[in-house]
This record gives C-alpha cells, structure tokens and sequence, in this order.
C-alpha cells in the first residue's frame, strides 16, 4: 500500500461526504436565510452575555455553522453561539480588562477548540453519558437563572454592583431610583413582541422584531439615555479577517475557563446529536461531533469571535424550517456573511436593553420546571445532586461549578 496516497484518499473520501445534494440544494439554501436571521439577535446576546462586543457574537455566527456543518458526523446540528458557553466565557473573562476582552474572548475560544478537538481524538465522546442528569438538570437552571438575573441592569439601563448575577440584580431591586424609565420601557415592549409573536408564524424572527422595532422608535424619539450597542464600543465594519489574538493574554484563568466551556459544549452537544439523529441506519459518532465543535471553536476565535457549541435553539430551527442537509447550516453560516457585509454598520444603533430582553425571554423559556420536580421526587441523592450543582452554579465561577458537577457524577457512577 501507498502510504503517501492516505491523506488523498481521506479528503477524498470528506469531499464526497459533504458534497451538496442537488435535490436539496434549494430547501438547504432557503433553510439557511432564517438560520442566519435568528442568530443575529442571538450572537448579539451571547457576546453581551461573555461581556465583549456584540458584533464578536456576530462573527461566530459565520465561523462556527460554516466550519462545524463541515465537519459534524450530525448533519442537521448547527453549531453556532449558545448562552451556556457565552456565560461561561463572561466569567473567565471578568478579571480581564474591558479593553483586553475583545481578544481575551477569541484566545478563549481557540483554547476551548483545542481542548474539544483533543477530546474528540482520545474518543472522550462515550464518557459524556456518565454525567449524571441531576446534575445537568442543576447546572442548566442555575444558567438560566444567571442570565435572567445578569440581564435585570442591561433591561432596566440602571447600574449596578455585585460579586455574582444574583446580587447584580438585587442591588437593582434595592435601588429602584437607578432605573431609568425610556431603557425599561425599551426592554419591556421587545419583551412583550417576543411574548406576543412567540406562538406565532412570525416566531422564527420574532428576536429580530424586538430587537429593531424598539430600537427603530428609541431612534426616532431621540432617546439619547437609552444605552445603544456603538456605546460600547467601535462597531467594525465588513467582513472580518482572520486574526491571530495576542497570546500575551494567555492565563491560568484563561485555561480553566477554557476548560470549562469545553465540558459544557461538550455535553450540550451530545444532547443535540440525540435530538436529531441523521436518518436511516447510520451510526453516531459522538467523537466527530466533539471535534467539529473544536473546529468551530477555532474557527471563531480566528476570526475574532466567541465560543459556539452544538445548539438545541438553532438547530431546532434548522430542522423546522426544512433542511435537509447539513448544508443548510453551511448556508446559514454564508447568509451571515452577506449580512455582514451590507449591515454591519447599524449594529452600533441597537438599544442594548432589547438585546436584555431577548436574554431573559430565551433564560425563562429554557427552564424546565417540571424536570426540576421529577428530579426533587426521585430520591435524595437525585436531591443533593441537582440543589448542590444549582447552587454552585448561582454562587461560584462557571469553572468551579462545572468541577463540582464532574466530582459528583463521577462519585455517583463509583457508588453505582
């Protein structure tokens, strides 16, 4: 045999087994519009969410459905921004200077490739189903209740202070003279459009609804007190190229928050992979999903984007909207691009408390009450498992949260 022809016959082999299909191409290609449309106001949040500018969010957006829908063995997954991994990336960035961020984010990005693409190579696919659902459960709702209560300033436009999300809107509750009334009545007509449109056809652009239509009267009325993206920094213009950050960043925080954004992709992943299995007898393979996320990673931070993972949102999307191949995610990913390129400049007009708003609504819908009950009834080590992760999850860094819930499904299945 010909050594030297293996690495032929392998690209080969990938370029054969992401070929567009022709009798998809068109559902595939008008499937990608409204993948890409949702993750405008979803990337946007995300960033906000890891505390950089929302445009990075944006820039995922291409990277992570482009690359990863390359390379995932789940054809519909779409591997793009997700509120876990952007909260995650938030905490291990928040002793970073602001000014430092925008490529502390991207470093942080390519490390948590490095770590999935690692991962997926020594086959730690099989030991995501060892992480006890408690403890998922637990982490999960501590997320959601993070987000919820880490957006309450951004929505309201008062300031705040705080060592973690719940303090961080206590201090709002405590100190209601801070509120300003055009950013909560910003906020609360993009809740109330997102609440209105949700049950609706318009759903699937529902995010964008509230993010322009708010922001559009805020602009009009020339509500110059309501906090707007361009605040926060230079918006870009364009598409943006590809740029290695400076390594000078590099961190012990910076790696253990890496690590942990890994798990959580990782595992969140998995989840995907099992809700859309590809069809007919073909066999999973949790491995090739771990690395395309890797590769979606690096893919991001290269281009100066935040973290992405497999998404239940967007590929929930994805499957809705009729795509059939994993093309309608790589479309997705170009559709981004375009939007990119012709709009990118009224990104700095958005009112930040829409993007609050959309945060909150996507943390109240991802709570699952009813799991949270059924788990509380199963026994008192179910007990223990998802109350001790929540809790460490609303009081303790995203990494220190994500270690103790490793530490306690691995003691579970050691006591099995």
């Amino acid at each position: 045999m010909d050594v030297s022809r293996l690495p032929v016959a392998a690209v080969g082999r990938w370029l054969r087994s992401v070929r567009p299909e022709r009798a998809h191409l068109r559902a595939d290609l008008v499937a990608g519009l409204p993948g890409a449309i949702s993750s405008v106001p979803d990337g946007m949040a995300a960033a906000v969410l890891a505390g950089v500018n929302p445009v990075q969010g944006l820039y995922a957006g291409f990277a992570g459905p482009i690359v990863g829908g390359l390379s995932s063995n789940t054809r519909m997954m779409v591997i793009t921004t997700t509120s876990a991994a952007a909260l995650a990336a938030g905490s291990a960035l928040q002793n970073v200077p602001a000014d430092q961020r925008p490529q502390a984010v991207s470093l942080l990005a390519i490390l948590a490739g490095i770590a999935l693409v690692a991962a997926g190579i020594l086959r730690l696919g099989r030991y995501t189903r060892f992480v006890s659902y408690s403890v998922m459960i637990g982490f999960l709702t501590g997320v959601s209740v993070n987000i919820f209560c880490g957006q309450i300033a951004g929505l309201t436009g008062a300031s705040t202070h705080g060592d973690f999300p719940l303090a961080k809107a206590a201090n709002v509750l405590i100190h209601p003279g801070n509120i300003q009334l055009a950013s909560l009545l910003t906020g609360l007509s993009a809740l109330a459009i997102l609440l209105v449109l949700a049950r609706t056809r318009l759903s699937v652009v529902s995010a964008l609804i509230a993010l322009v239509i708010p922001t559009a009267v805020v602009v009009l009325a020339g509500a110059e007190t309501v906090a707007r993206v361009g605040d926060q920094g230079d918006i870009p213009r364009g598409i943006p190229l590809p740029h290695l950050p400076d390594i000078r960043l590099f961190s012990f925080s910076l790696v253990t928050g890496a690590l942990a954004m890994a798990v959580i992709i990782l595992v969140q992943g998995a989840g995907v992979a099992e809700a859309v299995p590809n069809p007919g007898n073909a066999q999973p393979n949790p491995n090739q999903d771990i690395i395309a996320q890797g590769a979606g990673n690096l893919a991001a931070g290269f281009f100066r984007g935040i973290g992405v993972g497999g998404s239940v949102g967007s590929t929930a999307l994805n499957v809705t909207v009729g795509g059939k191949t994993r093309w309608a995610t790589i479309w997705a990913g170009v559709w981004m691009l375009i939007i990119l390129a012709l709009f990118s400049g009224l990104v700095e007009k958005i009112a930040v408390p829409t993007l609050g708003a959309i945060l909150i609504f996507a943390a109240i819908g991802s709570l699952r009450p009813g799991e949270v009950a059924t788990i509380l009834r199963t026994g008192r080590t179910s007990q223990v498992l998802v109350i001790t992760t929540f809790a460490a999850t609303l009081f303790l860094p995203v990494a220190a949260a994500v270690g103790i819930g490793v530490a306690l499904s691995l003691l579970l299945q050691l006591n099995q």
